[in-house]
């Protein structure tokens, strides 16, 4: 009883879930250990698509299947399948084998041609999904800030560190978010950065900015104290942490990615005064806690949409130099499906 509860609970609920992301552009977050594949039940005629673990080698791919599982039994005596291999549409033939675990044998078809997309829509990919991502992850430093500016806290103890802790996790949040976004955004032009490596450096530089964003909640007016280079150093690790930790993969790809912090740390400074004339006026003492969130999240729209364009136009300039030699890279005016 309890297999067919998780069988259900993951049919429902998991399955479509994977198969939308391996579908998706951020597909190579699971697709390097999961391959999406179709079946048709022989008796219904529908078809059965079904996300599953497997073992690759050359083009056939092995996949094993608990025996209580019924998919694996519209294959017995060999039929043909469908399949999404690392964001590719493919067909294959497959076979099963009992020993004693069902094992789907599949070999898999020549890999199809994609048509290249429009190279134009390179900036505008990139500061729809920004925009986007930066505005559903600032929201969350945004509700934070307001929950942690209530009066409980400052009735604890160590409620300054409590206070910075929750605004740098909620950071976190966003740096995933935004990481995301920008993963999404640049899966046709640079397919070999792994999003997963991308997503982790933006949250890393997101956590860095927060951190130093957070620190005179927990000195206050002792920070003023400090000597004007200390804090120009940390107001520039602020703006140029996450460009710097992106960098370290662009560099792999693109000839004179340095340029990438630079424009990354003047578009957050330009961004962030944009966050100041929108908020400033309208933020007051005594404001209930829903208007604090939603003049930041007001703000925070309007830096989303000013770091978008700003870096989106700057990747479009680096994406235009010639590639290193010998390195796996995307010139302009080429392109490569998503691996």
């Amino acid at each position: 009883m309890m297999w067919k509860a998780l069988d259900r609970l993951q049919t429902r609920l998991v399955n479509p879930v994977v198969s939308w992301l391996l579908r998706s552009p951020l597909h190579d977050l699971l697709s390097r250990r999961i391959v999406l594949l179709t079946v048709t039940g022989r008796r219904s005629g529908a078809p059965i698509r079904l996300p599953v673990v497997y073992e690759r080698d050359g083009d056939t791919l092995a996949v094993v299947s608990s025996p209580r599982r019924l998919w694996w039994r519209n294959l017995e005596g060999g039929a043909p399948v469908r399949l999404v291999l690392e964001g590719t549409a493919r067909d294959g033939h497959a076979t099963v084998r009992r020993e004693p675990a069902p094992v789907v044998t599949i070999c898999m078809k020549a890999k199809p041609l994609a048509p290249p997309p429009e190279a134009s829509g390179v900036w505008w990919r990139w500061t729809r999904a920004v925009t986007l991502g930066e505005i559903a992850g600032f929201t969350v430093p945004a509700m934070a800030g307001a929950w942690v500016a209530a009066p409980g806290w400052g009735m604890l103890g160590i409620g300054p560190l409590l206070q910075a802790a929750v605004i740098i996790l909620a950071g976190g949040v966003e740096g995933t978010l935004l990481g995301l976004a920008q993963a999404y955004a640049l899966r046709t032009t640079l397919p070999a950065v792994a999003t997963r490596d991308w997503v982790r450096a933006t949250v890393q530089g997101a956590a860095i900015a927060w951190a130093i964003g957070a620190l005179p909640i927990v000195l206050g007016e002792r920070m003023l104290s400090w000597p004007p280079v200390v804090l120009g150093l940390l107001g520039l690790t602020l703006v140029a942490a996450m460009g710097l930790l992106q960098w370290r993969l662009l560099r792999r790809h693109i000839r004179e990615a340095y340029w990438w912090v630079a424009a990354t740390a003047g578009s957050w400074l330009v961004a962030l005064g944009v966050f100041a004339l929108v908020t400033t006026p309208l933020w007051q003492e005594g404001q209930p806690a829903w208007l604090v969130v939603a003049i930041g999240v007001l703000g925070g729209a309007a830096m989303a949409a000013t770091v978008a364009a700003l870096t989106g136009a700057a990747l479009v300039r680096l994406l235009a130099r010639p590639a290193h030699q010998g390195l796996d890279s995307v010139p302009a005016g080429e392109w490569r499906r998503p691996a």
